[in-house]
């Protein structure tokens, strides 16, 4: 009985952060300031994000180091990826981690109106234009239980809308309930989440191009698992799309 209330509890706080007052409010900093437009951060925490820039590679997008000569990061030119290529907009080090941190784990779901537009924008700007169908990243059940909401379910939502791709969230499930991949070197990442999603019903990937949205980049063992297994589904080709990607030499 108390872990059905705790459930409750979780859903209407979520349900009351997705309404959150939003006038004026920076969705970071939680600031007021009346020139916050509907992009729901201030100038002051806009200039705090840390974007990627410069030399990138051009499978997983991660930032090269000045000087580096090939066009791909030592991981993509050792290994081969299920997915076509993946846009990252932000790196994920000190004001960024912490903003993310807060949207996924403080129970603040309305942030995804602050973090979608970059998304956006980072998506408008790549050379990635023939997608049929956004899907997120699934959480396992009980994560979205304790939780309240999936991160990058909201992401999606709020890109589907603004651009006006179809989203589907009914047919691809995380259907095994994995590790906490940060406290997991990469061999241990890529054994953790085999086999962990599962498509419903093939016949609404097949053939499509497909986005994929999750909050962070950083083996790809994640979204290469769950490319894998849309492309077994009959996909077309898989391209992913995360809020930040972490620099090479942070793992």
């Amino acid at each position: 009985m108390n872990k059905f209330k705790d459930v409750l509890k979780v859903f209407f706080n979520t349900i009351l952060e997705l309404i959150y007052p939003e006038k004026g409010i920076c969705f970071i900093c939680e600031e007021y300031d009346a020139v916050v437009d509907e992009t729901h951060i201030c100038k002051k925490c806009f200039n705090e994000l840390t974007f990627v820039k410069g030399n990138i590679c051009t499978i997983c997008g991660k930032p090269l180091e000045l000087g580096y000569l090939p066009d791909r990061c030592p991981d993509c030119i050792r290994l081969n990826h299920y997915f076509e290529k993946v846009i990252s907009p932000l790196e994920y080090t000190g004001f960024v981690k912490k903003a993310i941190y807060k949207y996924k784990y403080g129970k603040k779901a309305y942030m995804y109106k602050a973090l979608g537009p970059i998304l956006v924008q980072a998506f408008k700007e790549s050379d990635i234009n023939d997608i049929d169908i956004i899907v997120p990243v699934p959480l396992h059940k009980s994560k979205i239980a304790y939780r309240g909401f999936n991160q990058s379910e909201l992401l999606c939502r709020y890109i589907s809308k603004i651009l006006k791709i179809p989203l589907d969230i009914k047919n691809f499930k995380r259907v095994k309930k994995t590790e906490v991949q940060n406290k997991l070197d990469k061999r241990e990442r890529i054994k953790n989440v085999k086999n962990a999603f599962k498509v419903v019903n093939n016949d609404v990937f097949k053939n499509k191009n497909i986005l994929l949205v999750d909050d962070i980049y950083t083996t790809g063992a994640t979204v290469d698992e769950c490319s894998k297994t849309l492309l077994k589904a009959g996909a077309n080709k898989v391209y992913v799309l995360t809020l930040a990607t972490v620099p090479i030499r942070y793992f």
